[in-house]
């Protein structure tokens, strides 16, 4: 299948210009060199699946070329600053690299079964790209087809809660880890050539890799000494209260420094001062003595640092229609400036920012502080939240709102395995 994501590119210059325009273009791709000295063995031999040999069922994967490959795509941002400089941010993906990156998408599909298709459509394609594409910059990528537990049943699911907490789709979470599971063999026994590994997902996607860790990655030292990291946020990850590790998982620890190793990265995230917290959907542990994990991505110690959000200027359809509209639209204040910025996404540095907190009810979420200035030429809203999940706070962005600090941090963690 021919994968089309296209995203609206405006041209004219003329308001570019007016709006601040392009100081400067830097390349943050860094430079992949040696080879992992890992475990090569292989925990699955003679492993062979019948959805993933070879490049079937994969959105992105190295052997895919051009547009049949999700992750083969334009991922540059116009970073716009507080004095309205526009910069381009260039996405460049790595020559020849030397990690890979496994990543599982969230609940996307609209298909209206319980599970979805194996037929990818826009909405999982527009999900990969944006949330996973630029991790090219740091590894070679797998991204899997599955059979997830759709929208369209996470919305049923909603709606008979309030009835009494039927499910519509009871064995739909199997059937969604039996692919990804399928797939992570597949891709450890016949395509990752002994090479380290970090796994990306987000949501399901994250729950899903959750699970992954604990039955085979903890399981399996070959498998636990090519781990480099986890980057799985919007997901519970579980640790007895106060600690890094426990719990979920037993072996596999908090990230708390950039060049730590087999650890894993995971929160959730809520506006500052968000009135939900005192119920929310994400963050929250029902295992006495436990709390859910909160790592900052830009701040793994702890305390507060800027976030570098990486925004997509058009969500995947779904999306777009849920996310309640707050703001102009984009990264400046005046809306015709945001039809001009050329690239498919935009940052606002220092305009974010980001803290591990724990509300008095044990809820553990990453709070964004969003810096409005209505003196300065940036726009003082930004849309999170969506109709109808309002105690989920920023989930549908939890990616997008740290994206440039999670590629970064991959980055640290890739250098450190191979050396």
């Amino acid at each position: 299948m021919i994968h089309k994501f296209l995203f609206g590119i405006a041209t004219a210059s003329l308001l570019l210009t007016a709006c601040g325009g392009d100081s400067s273009s830097t390349n943050s791709a860094g430079t992949r060199v040696g080879a992992s000295a890992a475990n090569t063995t292989n925990p699955f031999p003679d492993y062979q699946s019948t959805l993933y040999t070879g490049t079937s069922n994969w959105l992105c994967h190295p052997d895919l070329m051009g547009t049949n490959n999700v992750c083969n795509g334009n991922f540059d941002s116009t970073a716009v600053a507080a004095d309205a400089t526009a910069t381009t941010l260039s996405y460049t993906p790595a020559t020849a690299p030397q990690v890979d990156c496994f990543y599982v998408y969230p609940t996307t599909s609209i298909d209206l079964a319980g599970n979805s298709d194996l037929n990818d459509d826009l909405q999982e394609q527009q999900t990969t790209a944006l949330q996973f594409g630029r991790y090219g910059e740091v590894c070679r990528q797998f991204a899997p087809v599955y059979r997830q537990r759709t929208l369209t049943a996470l919305g049923l699911n909603t709606l008979t809660g309030a009835l009494g907490g039927i499910d519509v789709a009871p064995n739909a979470g199997e059937v969604a880890y039996a692919d990804v599971l399928d797939a992570f063999k597949e891709y450890i026994a016949n395509q990752s050539e002994g090479r380290g590994f970090i796994l990306v997902g987000h949501s399901q996607g994250s729950g899903i890799l959750r699970r992954l860790i604990a039955e085979e990655i903890e399981t399996r030292p070959e498998l636990l000494s090519r781990f480099i990291s986890a980057h799985i946020p919007g997901t519970n990850v579980l640790v007895p209260t106060g600690r890094d590790v426990g719990a979920s998982f037993q072996k596999v620890a908090a990230c708390r420094s950039a060049n730590q190793l087999g650890c894993v990265v995971a929160y959730v995230t809520y506006r500052a001062g968000d009135p939900e917290l005192e119920d929310p959907r994400f963050g929250l542990s029902s295992v006495e003595g436990t709390q859910a994990l909160c790592t900052n991505p830009a701040a793994l110690a702890g305390g507060q640092s800027d976030l570098f959000p990486i925004i997509p200027r058009q969500q995947p359809p779904v999306f777009r229609v849920l996310l309640i509209p707050r703001g102009p639209g984009g990264p400046n204040a005046n809306p015709a400036c945001n039809l001009t910025i050329p690239t498919p996404y935009y940052s606002m540095p220092g305009q974010i920012k980001g803290e591990c907190k724990v509300g008095p009810n044990g809820v553990s979420y990453l709070e964004a502080s969003i810096v409005a200035d209505p003196n300065d030429p940036r726009a003082d809203d930004y849309p999170g939240e969506f109709i109808g999940g309002m105690n989920w706070g920023f989930h549908l962005i939890d990616v997008s709102i740290a994206q440039g600090d999670l590629i970064r941090l991959a980055q640290r963690q890739a250098g450190s395995y191979l050396r």
